[in-house]
C-alpha cells in the first residue's frame, strides 16, 4: 500500500522519519532485500508494485531492534506501526510518481494488469 498524507503526517509526528535517516543505509538493504524476495514471488510476466515489496519488509521491521526500540520509546503499541513504516521506507527508496499531470498510458480506457 501507499501512505496517504495523514499516515505520513503521523509517522512524521511519532518519529519514525528520523528512524530511517539516521539508519538509511541499513533501511534501503532492507528493502533492497524485501524487493529481491518478492520478486521471486511474482508470477512470471506481473509487474513488481510497491505494496509487494513493503508486504516483504514487513517481517523483517517486525524483529528489528532499532524498529522495536522505537515503538518503546514512543510507547506505540498499535500493530499498523509495521505496515506504515514499511510503506514508508519503500517510499523513501522508491518515491511515489507526482500525481500533478498525469501519465502517459494506453489512451483507449483499457486497464493493464
Amino acid at each position: 500500500m501507499s501512505l496517504d498524507t495523514e499516515q505520513m503526517h503521523r509517522l512524521v509526528a511519532k518519529g519514525f522519519n528520523t528512524l530511517f535517516f539516521e539508519n538509511e543505509e541499513k533501511y534501503r538493504a532492507m528493502v533492497e532485500k524485501a524487493r529481491q524476495y518478492a520478486a521471486t514471488c511474482i508470477p512470471q510476466g506481473e509487474k513488481l508494485r510497491a505494496p509487494d515489496i513493503a508486504f516483504a519488509a514487513r517481517g523483517a521491521i517486525r524483529i528489528d531492534p532499532m524498529f522495536e526500540a522505537h515503538l518503546n520509546k514512543k510507547k506505540l503499541t498499535q500493530k499498523f506501526w509495521v505496515s506504515w513504516y514499511a510503506d514508508y521506507i519503500v517510499e523513501q527508496v522508491y518515491p511515489q510518481p507526482d500525481f500533478a499531470q498525469p501519465q502517459g498510458g494506453a489512451g483507449n480506457g483499457e486497464q493493464h494488469v
